[in-house]
């Protein structure tokens, strides 16, 4: 948001929830927001007390109906993802369960996770809406869902997203997580995913399978998007004295820290689309919405194109080294 036009004459605040291991003594818990510049502009600091009693204890009494799609291990081992339901009335359940399925299914068919299952977790959570379907501002339709999500996110009509964080993690009390996949009962093109925070996307479009995995790699993995905009500049997204903090673009600033150790050597840097095919990872121009100056690792990559077959071996490698990271 902090990119857009709107942030240079109007003041927001975003909802925003942390997951940190519940502390055994007093402890201080400090966050700082950082600027696209990785400069810090906006920090809080708060004291935690465990034994405070005005702190509510959630998920001892009711839990949300839910069903584990798919079991991997025991959570203290594996990865958590918990599927919530957005726009499904609770006659629309059963819908839910069967795209619940269709989601999980999609993210196994790619690796790493393919060959990984054992590490994950997929949980189902029915949270029923009053209404079916989500909001679309550009056609004036607004309903009464579980999470309030809407399309025209920062006025961009795809982007769907939900500004109530602190419900939809209320709705996970009991039920084991550390992820959140959220689908849309709408065939409307479009979703959202945010690193660390969740995945909003469509359920009933013909593109459903191909975007989930997208969006995940984005709230799972902290993937940038590889693709760009020929006749749009976004100088402001990824300045090019910065190194991106994305594991799958590069403004070149620090390219030892990203997948320079995966190029072939002979390799032309820049890679040449037209070498695509001889070069499965090189240094390609464009990416991070950014068509000079920002480079991804292939020429086509699950984050770049809703028809690429597989995640490029950077982004591949980046999330395998993130699952040990959780599991091992």
């Amino acid at each position: 948001w902090l990119t857009t036009a709107e942030a240079s004459e109007v003041a927001k605040a975003f909802e925003h929830t942390v997951l940190l291991p519940y502390p055994v003594s007093p402890a201080r818990i400090s966050i700082e927001l950082l600027d696209n510049r990785h400069k810090p502009i906006a920090s809080m600091t708060h004291r935690l007390d465990p034994k405070d009693i005005l702190i509510t204890r959630k998920g001892h009494g009711r839990v949300a109906e839910h069903r584990y799609i798919h079991r991997g291990g025991d959570p203290k081992n594996a990865i958590d993802v918990a599927i919530l339901a957005e726009g499904y009335t609770r006659a629309e359940m059963d819908s839910f369960y069967r795209h619940a399925r269709t989601a999980v299914d999609a993210i196994l068919s790619y690796e790493p996770f393919k060959s990984r299952a054992d590490k994950f977790n997929f949980v189902a959570v029915a949270t029923p809406s009053a209404d079916s379907g989500v909001s679309v501002p550009r056609l004036g339709e607004w309903k009464s869902t579980a999470f309030s999500s809407h399309f025209s996110t920062f006025y961009s009509d795809r982007y769907l997203t939900s500004l109530h964080v602190r419900d939809i993690h209320d709705s996970l009390a009991g039920i084991p997580y550390e992820h959140i996949i959220i689908l849309a009962n709408t065939p409307e093109y479009g979703g959202g995913g945010i690193y660390n925070s969740y995945t909003l996307t469509t359920s009933r479009h013909a593109n459903f399978r191909p975007v989930v995995v997208h969006e995940f790699g984005h709230s799972f993995g902290g993937l940038a998007d590889e693709y760009f905009y020929e006749t749009e500049a976004n100088d402001e997204a990824y300045p090019a004295d910065v190194e991106p903090w994305e594991p799958n673009i590069t403004t070149l600033v620090d390219f030892e820290s990203k997948w320079k150790d995966l190029i072939p050597k002979g390799t032309p840097q820049p890679t040449p689309v037209s070498e695509a095919s001889k070069w499965p990872v090189g240094l390609y121009e464009g990416g991070g919405y950014s068509f000079h100056g920002v480079y991804r690792p292939a020429d086509d990559c699950r984050m770049r194109t809703n028809t690429a077959p597989d995640f490029c071996p950077a982004c591949r490698r980046a999330m395998s080294r993130l699952i040990d990271f959780y599991t091992e």
